[in-house]
C-alpha cells in the first residue's frame, strides 16, 4: 500500500485497490494496521471506501471479507501544510503525559479538524453474482447493460457521483447504506482509527432515537466481566468441566481429545501454567471468534463453576442493574437479526474467523422494557422452546416405533393397525 501511494503523482494520482477488512479495523499494533491507517491520513485524501460481501471474491478460493478502498495522494503543498498543522497542534496540545502514538493521534486529529474534508462509505449486499458465483441481476455497486456501466441513484456508484457534487450537503441513503462522513470523524471515531464502512454506516444508524417505551443503557454500564482466573495444572487430581458455545447460544461440554484438547480434563492434562476462568450460573458467556454468528447463551445452573479460555469471557449484571435486567431476555435481545447485524458491523479482521473486540462490544447500546416485560417474553419462548422439544420427543418416538414394526416384514393391514394404536 505504501508503495502504491508512493507511485502516485503528487496532488492528481488516485488509488483504487481491493483491501482485506483487516487493514481497516485490526486493532493491535502489533498487525501495524493502526500505523497504516496513520500513514493513508498523513499522506493522501480518502475519497471512497466501499465493503464488499464475505462472498465477492469466494469462487477463486479466497474467504477474506474485503473492501474498495479510494485515495488520492497529497499534493507537495498540501502534504507540507497538513505536516506543519501536526507540527503545530503538537506545540499547542499539552502532549508531555501522553505516548508517542498518543501525542500522533491527537496531532493528527486537530489537524483533520483544520483542513477537513468528507469520505464517501458505502456498503454492498449484492455485487452481480451469487455467493456460488452465478450471474445475479441484483447488483449494489452499479448497473451494467448492452456493455456499458449505469449508475442510477439506486447504486453506490450513482450516489457516488451525487455525493461528488457537494460532499459536505450529501445526505445518504439507506439502500444501499451510503453515507458521507468528515474525514476528523472518520479519525476519532474510534480509539483505533478504523476505517471500515460497516462500522461506522452502523454508527451512523445506531443514532437513530428507540423505540417509545424503552429505556436505552449501554452493555458497559449494565454488564460486568467476571475474573475468575484458574490455572488447571495446579490442581492434577481435578477433574475440570470445560464448556463451549453453539451458533444456537447453547452451552456444551468441550470433547476431550478432540484437535488440540487434552485427552482427558483432569488438571494433569493440562498446559503448564495455562489460564482458564470460571463461569457462574446466570452468566451472559459469549463467543469473541464467533459472536456476530449467535454464540451468545446465558450460564445454566449445570455449568456453574465451568472454566472456559479467554475467548469466552463471562459477564453479570452489576447489582444496581439487577431489577432492570433479565439476563435471558439479554440473551434474546442480542441474537436479534438488528444486533446480529450490529456485531458484524464492529467486528475486527478479514477472515471468517473475525472477533469481537470486549471494548466494542461493551460500548453496544440496548433498548430494555421494563424488567416484568423482559420476564414475560422469556417465558413466553421458553414455553415454545418447551413445545417444540416435546414434538421432537414424539416425532423420535413415533420414527423408532416404525422401524421397529417394518423390521418385523408385517403385512399392510397390521402395519395400519399398529399406527392406528400408536
Amino acid at each position: 500500500m505504501e508503495r502504491a501511494i508512493k507511485w502516485l503523482v503528487p496532488g492528481e494520482g488516485r488509488l483504487g485497490m481491493v483491501v482485506p477488512d483487516g487493514l481497516l479495523n485490526n486493532s493491535g499494533e502489533s498487525t501495524r494496521c493502526p500505523a497504516l491507517r496513520r500513514f493513508l491520513f498523513r499522506n493522501t485524501q480518502i475519497l471512497a471506501i466501499v465493503s464488499l460481501p464475505d462472498y465477492a471474491f469466494r469462487k477463486s478460493g479466497a474467504q477474506n471479507k474485503t473492501s474498495l478502498l479510494f485515495v488520492r495522494r497529497w499534493s507537495d503543498k498540501e502534504k507540507n501544510e497538513f505536516d506543519s498543522a501536526i507540527e503545530a497542534a503538537r506545540a499547542d496540545l499539552n502532549l508531555q503525559d501522553l505516548s508517542d502514538l498518543e501525542a500522533e493521534d491527537q496531532a493528527i486529529s486537530r489537524a483533520l479538524e483544520e483542513r477537513d474534508y468528507y469520505v464517501f462509505l458505502a456498503e454492498a449486499e449484492a455485487i452481480g453474482y451469487t455467493p456460488a458465483g452465478a450471474p445475479s441481476q441484483e447488483n449494489d455497486l452499479y448497473e451494467y447493460k448492452d456493455q456499458e456501466v449505469l449508475a442510477p441513484l439506486k447504486t453506490i456508484l450513482g450516489q457516488y457521483r451525487t455525493f461528488k457534487k457537494d460532499p459536505k450537503a450529501y445526505k445518504g441513503v439507506d439502500k444501499p447504506p451510503c453515507i458521507a462522513i468528515s474525514a476528523s470523524r472518520l479519525y476519532a471515531a474510534h480509539p483505533t482509527h478504523r476505517i471500515d464502512p460497516k462500522y461506522h454506516i452502523f454508527k451512523h444508524a445506531e443514532e437513530v432515537k428507540p423505540p417509545h417505551g424503552l429505556e436505552v443503557y449501554m452493555l458497559k454500564d449494565v454488564l460486568r466481566r467476571r475474573k475468575e482466573k484458574v490455572i488447571p495444572n495446579d490442581f492434577p487430581d481435578q477433574e475440570f468441566k470445560t464448556v463451549t458455545l453453539t451458533q444456537e447460544g447453547e452451552l456444551t461440554p468441550r470433547e476431550a481429545g478432540k484437535g488440540k484438547n487434552p485427552p482427558d480434563w483432569h488438571g494433569a492434562y493440562f498446559k503448564e501454567g495455562q489460564k482458564w476462568n470460571r463461569i457462574r450460573s446466570g452468566d451472559i458467556l459469549i463467543s469473541r471468534i464467533d459472536l456476530w454468528k449467535g454464540c451468545i447463551g446465558v450460564v445454566p445452573d449445570d455449568f456453574d463453576g465451568a472454566i472456559v479460555t479467554d475467548e469466552f469471557p463471562s459477564y453479570h449484571v452489576r447489582i444496581k442493574y439487577q431489577h432492570k435486567v433479565d439476563v435471558k431476555y439479554l440473551k434474546l435481545l442480542l441474537r436479534t437479526s438488528y444486533f446480529q447485524r450490529a456485531l458484524r458491523a464492529i467486528n475486527t479482521g478479514h477472515s471468517n474467523r473475525r472477533r469481537t473486540q470486549e471494548t466494542d462490544f461493551l460500548a453496544l447500546k440496548v433498548f430494555l422494557p421494563e424488567k416484568r416485560v423482559q420476564e414475560k417474553v422469556v417465558a413466553a419462548i421458553e414455553e415454545v422452546e418447551r413445545r417444540i422439544q416435546e414434538q421432537q420427543g414424539e416425532l423420535k418416538r413415533r420414527i423408532e416405533m416404525l422401524d421397529e414394526i417394518m423390521l418385523r416384514h408385517v403385512t399392510s393391514e397390521s402395519l395400519e393397525k399398529l399406527l392406528s394404536n400408536a
